[in-house]
């Protein structure tokens, strides 16, 4: 199937614990384009917080089982299936361009920076969720108009740091953030509602928190600058 340019298309990248969760919960929404890009295969340490998945999906790609778990729930919606690792700004460039939205459920920062560099260059909404251990964030990002990743934290770090296989993460706040970034998804595709623009959502499930911070635009970031612009 070819993701061709549809009013309602997302492109999902990543297919783990946020990845299910977005896609379960775009299922039950009426859009009816799906691409969902990873390369990645099931494992057992995986089935703790990626919910679509079960003992019998082990070793099977991740992308494939949750496009079959997709088309049972809603079998209007066509998913495309990419079996690759979408980590550089061209490469999530050139599937973004046919969708409407852009949805980052990675689990690296190098992916995360590519995907918010990729939608300040070339001008695409783009939905950015995270969690590990018992915190997560969530940011949606419009370039020319909201803050983007780099007026956050400026660049990714020198190492990964915490992630997932290291550190953990709580199955239940993984499906939160990942229903939550579905939700933006929605928000933005129906043009309704406030989305996420210049406030970071950030969860703290040990103490049953939820603050929204405001954020302001950062005046040398790229993402305030004109399309084609280099945002590294």
């Amino acid at each position: 199937m070819n993701a061709g340019t549809a009013p309602d298309g997302v492109l999902l990248i990543g297919a783990g614990g946020l990845g299910c969760a977005v896609a379960l919960a775009l299922a039950g929404s009426p859009i009816t384009r799906l691409v969902i890009a990873d390369d990645d295969r099931i494992a057992l340490s995986n089935l703790h917080r990626q919910i679509l998945f079960t003992m019998r999906d082990l070793g099977a790609f991740k992308a494939d089982t949750i496009a079959a778990r997709v088309a049972t729930r809603q079998p209007a919606c066509t998913v495309t299936t990419l079996r690759a690792r979408l980590d550089t700004p061209q490469a999530i460039a050139e599937v973004a361009r046919h969708q409407t939205v852009t949805i980052d459920a990675s689990d690296n920062f190098a992916t995360r920076f590519a995907a918010n560099d990729a939608a300040i260059r070339h001008r695409f909404p783009l939905v950015h969720g995270a969690a590990i251990g018992m915190t997560g964030q969530l940011l949606t990002i419009d370039p020319g108009r909201s803050a983007c990743l780099r007026c956050l934290f400026g660049g990714p770090p020198e190492t990964e740091g915490a992630t997932c296989q290291n550190a953990g993460a709580l199955g239940s706040l993984v499906g939160e953030v990942g229903w939550l970034m579905a939700l933006e998804a929605v928000k933005l595709l129906y043009r309704t509602g406030r989305p996420l623009w210049n406030r970071l959502l950030t969860i703290d499930a040990l103490r049953g928190r939820r603050r929204t911070v405001p954020l302001r635009p950062a005046s040398h970031c790229a993402c305030q600058l004109q399309p084609g612009s280099d945002p590294t």
